[in-house]
């Protein structure tokens, strides 16, 4: 936003500029800079709606509208503007503060209201314990995930990394970026009925479609996205490719993946959907995770950001206790829609978490956020690695992620314990102790018997 404004602002100037030595009046009324805004924001709108729904965009276009009217009354405060116009200096003073604002501080805004019950639930004293996202930026991803491998890491090379090592993944039918996939992609619908397209660089569900059958009568595909015919399935990938440039500049691809049939453990608590587990990993240690159930708000997504519910999974036991819905800010001890119990256990949960840590260790990223799917046929399997987890995970905990990436930084030594299985019993002993430092001689040693047996 502060790149389109500054960019927006200096080419704004330069026509104005040009407008009154030309002496050209039409170049001197400038409505360009509010039709970029109103463009940018419609546009944005929009694919909201697509994504999320009419709540959910409906509210965050009411929060940009409430701030576009907060910066055009301080923007046209007569006080304000003489105050600089007379003391130019200022402006160093100004460009100042927001570079500090912007580098220096820790949380946003938004993250004091994104986490206050959970501020509350710390108390003052521990909530520097929460990881906000300039923190994960700039500590954990900029260290953990350098950007030789975040440019060459995408989607689809994860999954035949997993394939190749034996980790259970969704099947890869496909990955379309130009006409002749799109062509073959209406060959492959002439044989599967069941699929997913997503954006290879994608995040956050956007642009992600689940076709989950045919419609013999109508000759339609029923999808997340209502009833499509063949021909808006095809151009749903194609608006993929071409919708723009992903991450570093790289051309968009669309994936063609399996679809998935939830087991019935997560999924007799949801109306529809793919349910999934999040566990959140630092070299190959997992140190949080949660559940995440389909919602109708959510579309059938699991994306807690657009009313999913997050239902935090203990690291040791595999249980859950109750969920959060982070588009209402409440906690809940039933699906909201379902009205199903919110308390369960994953069966196996240690193997699921080893599955979990080979995938983080085997992707090359030391900070990332594992996606495991439960399918009615082939049980456990790995549907993504994500290079930039969310935060919303510490809601659902009522902890804070930072204080156990610290710990797991200070007391990982991955090289000692190079086994996905060494590294699930090491956190788990860690969270025993509550993520607290404790003498670790008598347990590093006993893990270390366990490693070896």
């Amino acid at each position: 936003m502060a790149s389109l404004l500054v960019v927006a602002a200096i080419g704004l100037f330069v026509i104005e500029a040009a407008g009154q030595l030309q002496d050209i009046p039409s170049l001197q009324a400038i409505i360009l800079f509010p039709v970029v805004l109103t463009t940018w924001y419609a546009e944005r709108f929009v694919g909201s709606l697509t994504e999320t729904g009419w709540v959910p965009a409906t509210r965050r276009l009411a929060a940009t509208l409430v701030g576009i009217t907060a910066a055009f009354m301080i923007i046209t405060f007569e006080p304000l503007i003489r105050l600089i116009i007379h003391s130019p200096e200022l402006w160093v003073a100004l460009v100042a503060v927001n570079i500090a604002l912007g580098t220096l501080t820790d949380t946003r805004l938004g993250e004091y209201l994104r986490f206050r019950e959970l501020r509350r639930s710390l108390g003052n004293g521990n909530t520097s314990d929460i990881l906000t996202m300039r923190v994960r930026n700039r500590e954990f991803i900029h260290k953990y995930n350098p950007s030789s491998i975040m440019s060459q890491f995408n989607k689809g090379d994860m999954k035949k990394t997993l394939h190749g090592l034996s980790i259970p993944t969704t099947a890869t039918y496909l990955i379309a970026q130009d006409e002749s996939d799109f062509a073959e992609l209406r060959t492959l619908m002439e044989t599967k009925e069941k699929f997913a397209i997503k954006p290879l660089d994608g995040y956050g569900g956007r642009d992600i479609l689940i076709v989950r059958g045919r419609d013999d009568a109508t000759d339609t595909f029923l999808t997340n996205r209502g009833q499509l015919t063949a021909d808006e399935v095809v151009a749903h990938a194609r608006n993929i490719c071409v919708g723009g440039v992903g991450d570093y500049g790289a051309r968009r691809e669309a994936l063609v993946e399996g679809f998935i049939t939830p087991d019935g453990m997560l999924a007799d608590r949801t109306t529809g959907g793919v349910p999934d587990l999040r566990v959140i990993t630092l070299q190959g240690f997992p140190v949080m995770s949660m559940v995440r159930l389909p919602t109708e708000e959510s579309n059938g997504t699991a994306n807690i950001h657009t009313g999913a519910i997050a239902v935090a999974i203990d690291i040791v036991t595999g249980e859950a206790s109750g969920g959060y819905q982070q588009t209402r800010g409440t906690f809940i001890e039933s699906h909201p829609d379902t009205g199903a119990d919110l308390e369960f256990a994953i069966p196996d949960w240690d193997a699921v978490l080893t599955m979990a840590s080979r995938a983080a260790i085997s992707s090359g990223l030391g900070f990332a956020g594992v996606d495991i799917v439960f399918d009615e046929s082939n049980g456990p399997m790995v549907l993504e690695v994500n290079r930039r987890p969310g935060l919303g995970i510490q809601n659902a905990n009522m902890d804070g992620l930072l204080r156990r990436l610290r710990y797991a930084e200070a007391h990982g030594e991955p090289g000692q314990f190079q086994s996905a299985a060494g590294r699930v019993q090491r956190a788990q002993r860690w969270a025993i102790q509550d993520w607290d430092t404790v003498s670790h001689s008598s347990a590093d040693s006993d893990i270390r018997q366990e490693v070896k047996a």
